[in-house]
């Protein structure tokens, strides 16, 4: 046997033997604590006594029903909506020609990046429903008393959400799927009689089921997970929804985190069909697109060209510019949405926030969580999809199951059982309340995306540089390091920019970790939000998105690719 040979066989089970307890741990471990201390009727710190009454006061709540019911209405109805306009959208984006459609594709891709506390900042500013610019104009032309829009309701929650990342990412998700249909399978349609619209319903929908799938599923889980939007804009219409009621519950005096536990482990069990639906609805039938003969090309719009261009581009304006630049203004107005005041305009706000100590070691929090979770998903995320693919070993296929499950939780319920872990370890319990456990939860949430990403660009390497490596002498450490980070370096570079961008906007995974010394930017302008203070919020906002899409513009600059593979 060659030393190399020998070399990659005693390193692959030892690498894996090294990360699958660690990344089992994290994943499982908070999730097997939520559904033991369920059980658990004691206080926290009192001695342990099991039972049920955790769970006979959550089901037996009066409001519990109501509670799923706005949760589930509200998932479904944006994921709908963001379907039926997303499908269209990405078909106009991919298979035509359609006037600027790579950059509308930008316009799309730059709203999944906007902070979504941010933008509510701005839409509450237009849509708000005493004081909002919209209704004003109404009130104006129409000489109505009241304008009929409140962004403060079931409705409003849900245009904010679609008018966000709900849309672009099915954009995102479904335009490179639109590009890989053999354009043969359409036009055979079209022979059929089939019309534009018949066939993309009947013949291309179809067959992109399985891209259409997982972006739903994805959706329905980020609608579960989701809580600022509904937080700030469903208190004032009493609308609550799980991720709000669990927040509540473990906020409020005395903190109830069992009736929070009990409550996430219910939605926990609601998620697990949602997944095995998907794996059955794409595993039952072949949905081939791409073949030996496949051939590309794009429908001519004719007439509709200039019309459709109006109306996708005056989407992707609603989505991006209209709300960012509200926010801009609301950062400058002396009282939020007060445009008919005498003095409308100050840099007051600027100057109390900029010099508030709260904003600063926010703002510091923020940086040093950013930078911590880019650098752990560069470092050891990476180094998780190398041992994943480079390796062959028996636990390689629960290792990267173990890199999915972070994906498919809500955050408000990763927060909760990260909150029970540091607090029922004894190792860990000394870490809690400090920065460590924010960059700790915060990297487990982009866990799936980076090490997918990094094992995208890793299986087109070819092993054969690293075994020239081996040959010559070079460790395996070395060998990571000089041949195989350089040849990888752009992935490494989206993963970093990704990771920042995450741990700066991210507020759910946070937001039963946090204390007031290591409190981030996200939810500082959360607190400020809920607490009516829309003027300072509206500066945090603005500094946030600087943050975030202007990293992710720059590395748009440098060409890198961070739309999802």
């Amino acid at each position: 046997m060659s030393a190399v040979r020998r070399l990659r066989l005693e390193l692959g089970p030892a690498a894996c033997w090294l990360a699958l307890p660690v990344v089992a741990f994290l994943v499982a471990y908070p999730l097997f604590l939520l559904l033991v201390n369920s059980f658990q009727v004691n206080p926290l710190g009192a001695d342990t006594v099991w039972g049920l009454d955790q769970w006979t006061s959550v089901l037996r709540e009066p409001s519990l029903a109501g509670t799923l019911g706005t949760t589930i209405t509200l998932a479904i109805t944006r994921q709908a909506l963001a379907l039926v306009i997303g499908l269209p959208i990405a078909w106009l984006l991919a298979r035509t020609d359609l006037p600027g459609r790579r950059w509308l594709e930008l316009g799309f891709w730059i709203a999944v990046f906007l902070p979504s506390l941010t933008v509510l900042v701005g839409w509450i500013l237009l849509l708000d429903g005493y004081r909002g610019l919209v209704n004003k104009l109404i009130e104006a032309v129409f000489g109505v008393e009241r304008g009929p829009v409140d962004v403060f309701s079931s409705w409003g929650i849900i245009f904010v959400h679609v008018m966000g990342a709900t849309l672009g990412v099915k954009v995102m998700f479904l335009t490179p799927a639109f590009r890989a249909l053999d354009v043969s399978l359409e036009e055979a349609s079209h022979t059929c009689g089939a019309n534009t619209w018949r066939t993309l319903l009947r013949v291309s929908a179809p067959l992109l089921l399985p891209a259409i799938l997982v972006a739903t599923l994805l959706g329905l889980i980020y609608s579960l997970e989701s809580f600022e939007v509904e937080l700030v804009l469903g208190a004032p219409a009493g609308i609550d929804v799980f991720s709000t009621k669990v927040y509540r519950l473990v906020r409020q005096e005395p903190p109830l985190y069992g009736s929070a536990t009990a409550l996430s482990t219910v939605i926990l069990a609601a998620l697990v069909p949602l997944v095995l639906a998907q794996q059955w609805l794409v595993n039952r039938r072949s949905y081939v697109t791409v073949s030996g003969r496949f051939r590309g090309g794009l429908h001519r719009l004719g007439r509709a060209r200039w019309p459709l261009f109006a109306l996708v581009f005056g989407i992707v304006l609603v989505m991006t510019v209209l709300p960012t630049t509200f926010v801009v203004m609301g950062s400058f107005m002396r009282v939020f949405g007060a445009f008919e005041a005498r003095q409308v305009w100050t840099t007051r706000n600027w100057e109390l926030v900029l010099g508030s100590a709260e904003f600063r070691t926010a703002l510091v929090n923020t940086l040093v969580l950013a930078g911590s979770v880019a650098l752990v998903s560069v470092s050891a995320l990476t180094l998780l999809a190398y041992v994943s693919v480079r390796t062959r070993f028996q636990a390689r296929g629960l290792l990267d199951f173990l890199t999915w499950v972070p994906s498919l939780l809500p955050g408000i319920v990763v927060s909760l059982g990260m909150l029970w872990m540091f607090l029922e370890t004894p190792l860990f319990r000394p870490l809690y309340g400090s920065m460590a456990v924010l960059v700790i939860a915060v990297t487990m949430s982009g866990m799936t995306r980076s090490v997918q990403m990094a094992k995208a660009s890793l299986v087109q390497l070819g092993s054969e540089l690293e075994e020239a490596s081996w040959a010559c002498g070079a460790t395996w450490w070395t060998t990571l390091r000089r041949v195989v980070a350089p040849l990888v370096a752009p992935m490494l570079a989206v993963v970093a920019i990704l990771a920042f961008t995450n741990a700066t906007r991210t507020a759910s995974h946070v937001a039963l970790l946090a204390s007031a010394s290591n409190r981030p930017l996200a939810l500082y302008q959360l607190d400020l939000l809920t607490n009516g203070k829309f003027e300072a919020a509206a500066v945090v906002g603005v500094i946030v998105l600087v943050l975030t899409v202007g990293v992710a513009l720059l590395a748009k600059l440098l060409r890198l690719d961070l739309t999802p593979s």
